[in-house]
């Protein structure tokens, strides 16, 4: 099922606008993001959402969608420490989520 969706994957990071990312955002189907503005506008624009969370906590910032699946590291004990930084350089909260954890999120939405 994926093979086809990674034909349609683009990274635009860097290459747009505001105004040119919300517009393409709102062509989108799914949109896999971490906690961020653009995550909220995704959801604002009706896209189904796989939002990451490292440092941050889904209890404090949630997209307001029920199009959701949230992911972030469970039983790692120093976060949410909302940190830009890791402060320990470890950066478990982000390294303990695997690519399946995603993918597992992106077939959910698919359904």
């Amino acid at each position: 099922m994926l093979k086809k969706q990674q034909y349609e994957c683009k990274n635009l990071s860097g290459k747009t606008n505001l105004i040119e990312a919300i517009d393409l955002l709102a062509a989108c189907h799914t949109v896999i993001s971490n906690d961020s503005g653009l995550m909220h506008i995704s959801a604002a624009v009706g896209c189904n959402i796989i939002a990451i969370y490292g440092s941050t906590s889904p209890k404090y910032t949630p997209p307001l969608t029920n199009k959701l699946q949230i992911l972030y590291a469970k039983n790692v004990a120093c976060r949410p420490c909302f940190k830009r930084k890791c402060p320990l350089k470890h950066l478990n909260c982000l390294k303990k989520l695997s690519p399946s954890n995603a993918i597992n999120a992106l077939n959910k939405v698919a359904q």
